[in-house]
């Protein structure tokens, strides 16, 4: 009988326990939500996922967009340049953070991305990094700062 009880108790302790959250591993998670819903087109969501004053620096002009209204104010650059340059279907695929650090007041995270598009009907893509800064507002995680970092797309094989 003893022996079944330690095996019982063995067993009980070799159960998988929940993993905690961390700070860094929730701004991620805010991350990948957001660019998730970006990808489905859910604009409402890019807009709410950006700090007050967010900076946005992205490859094309004017490069940097800052201000109460930035995210915004990007959305139509994009649109405008996706337009001028025959641009449709853009999509930001990612992969697990090359590095996510936080205090639980502000994150660091920078993600392995590829920036999949279609120019003038051609499949195109780009392997990059988006660099983030988070901000926690209230215990939401918010967007203070991001950067694209790519070369040009080119033509997928």
């Amino acid at each position: 009988m003893k022996f079944i009880m330690c095996v019982a108790a063995a067993m009980l302790f070799a159960l998988p326990v929940p993993v905690q959250a961390t700070p860094a591993g929730d701004a991620v998670s805010t991350l990948t939500t957001w660019l998730d819903k970006f990808n489905a087109g859910d604009m409402d969501a890019f807009y709410a996922a950006h700090a007050p004053g967010a900076v946005i620096i992205d490859e094309f002009a004017p490069y940097v967009w800052a201000g109460n209204d930035s995210p915004h104010v990007w959305a139509r650059a994009f649109d405008a340049d996706a337009k001028a340059h025959g641009i449709t279907d853009p999509r930001m695929d990612y992969a697990a953070p090359v590095r996510a650090e936080s205090d639980g007041h502000s994150a660091y995270v920078v993600l392995p991305t590829v920036y999949r598009i279609k120019q003038n009907g051609r499949s195109m893509s780009a392997a990059g990094t988006m660099t983030f800064v988070m901000t926690n507002m209230a215990g939401q995680w918010k967007i203070a700062s991001w950067t694209y970092s790519a070369p040009q797309p080119a033509p997928d094989r």
